[in-house]
């Protein structure tokens, strides 16, 4: 199957559908999370960027205080909802053995290429492999992620391209008996 002049590799029947759905289960979960912390400690306030954003769109967007005012508040509340994802990737892939809630709802974990890494190594590649997928959301803002969730179909195994820069790859979890 081709898209965009890209030929999709054949993968494990389920298997893009599957990571989708887990991904989409793990933002729900971070914007409940992040939603909680506004109620008990009032951040992220993504209300004061609404009000920023309409008082700087209210005076035709050529009052410089405003927008800088408006700047300081979104990249406030953006780096706090990226740091709440960071932590809950890293926090539960440690605790769950490569897993996150939309992971683990979905059958699926992350394990190492070589299956011979330690387990030292591979929660320190989990640490490295969530800063890549969390630096690429901050720093470029969203770019290079788009792009690492695009090779997903370009290869037989699904990995992304922060699955590849640590040696990784999703695969379902073994059905206890």
């Amino acid at each position: 199957m081709s898209f965009l002049g890209v030929e999709a590799a054949k993968a494990p029947a389920g298997m893009r559908s599957r990571r989708f759905i887990a991904f989409l289960i793990d933002a729900a979960v971070i914007i409940a999370i992040s939603f909680l912390l506004y109620k008990f400690a009032g951040q992220p306030d993504f209300f004061a960027v609404r009000d920023a954003m309409d008082a700087m769109e209210a005076a035709g967007g050529q009052d410089a205080a405003l927008t800088a005012a408006f700047v300081s508040a979104f990249n406030r509340a953006y780096g706090l909802i990226i740091l709440i994802a960071l932590c809950y990737e890293i926090v539960l892939q440690l605790a769950t053995n490569g897993s996150t809630v939309g992971k683990l709802v979905m059958g699926l974990k992350i394990v190492p290429i070589n299956p011979a890494r330690g387990r030292p190594l591979q929660y320190l590649l989990l640490c490295v492999r969530s800063l890549i997928k969390i630096a690429s959301l901050y720093l470029f803002q969203g770019i290079p992620f788009i792009i690492c969730c695009l090779t997903i179909f370009t290869n037989g195994e699904c990995r992304t391209g922060f699955d590849m820069a640590v040696k990784c790859k999703t695969v379902p979890r073994a059905k206890k008996q």
